[in-house]
């Protein structure tokens, strides 16, 4: 049984205790000693000695419970799972035409292709993109490759705007860096 029926067992007045509502992870602390809100109030009001309620003892819980409900610390590598979702959001902000989104997912020490500075880079990008009518990005046949925190993914991209329509083989690696997964290197076949 849980704590909140337990304790609403013993109050007079079912219904009117709610739990609070806490971040996971957190532990509430109450005195079963101390009656209900409603009993703490009525006695108060009428100041005749206050009621106790009747201590219930739950049995403990298992230590697999305890555990999942504390906060985890940091990951110092991504998952696969967060990888793949942030090649999608990659391939969104791309066909989207979302620059902030589509740059910011390139690290700080991006090495662009062809020996561009990556202000040139991100100028030449950003012109490419924001001059298309529509741009819709695709990727298939998708592979991953996860070591520690450094991932490389190859796909099969199709990009199509208004003019164009080219498939390719991509190759893109990345980094897990301040929680989340960062391009530091591409090249396209």
């Amino acid at each position: 049984m849980h704590l909140s029926q337990l304790m609403a067992k013993n109050d007079d007045q079912r219904g009117s205790w709610t739990p609070p509502i806490e971040p996971p992870g957190s532990v509430i602390v109450t005195s079963l000693s101390e009656g209900s809100p409603s009993q703490r109030s009525a006695s108060r009001a009428s100041d005749t000695p206050q009621r106790q309620a009747t201590p219930v003892s739950a049995p403990p819980a298992p230590a697999a419970a305890i555990t999942a409900t504390r906060q985890q610390p940091p990951q110092a590598s991504g998952s696969e799972a967060a990888l793949r979702q942030a090649i999608q959001q990659w391939s969104q902000a791309w066909s989207g035409q979302n620059m902030a989104p589509y740059l910011g997912m390139y690290a700080s020490d991006f090495e662009p292709p062809k020996g561009l500075s990556r202000t040139n880079w991100v100028k030449q990008r950003t012109q490419r993109i924001t001059s298309k009518k529509s741009i819709r990005h695709e990727i298939q046949n998708l592979t991953v490759q996860i070591n520690a925190n450094l991932a490389t993914v190859r796909f099969t991209q199709i990009y199509q705007d208004e003019r164009l329509r080219a498939s390719d083989r991509k190759t893109m690696h990345w980094v897990w860096r301040q929680g989340q997964w960062q391009i530091t290197r591409e090249t396209t076949d």
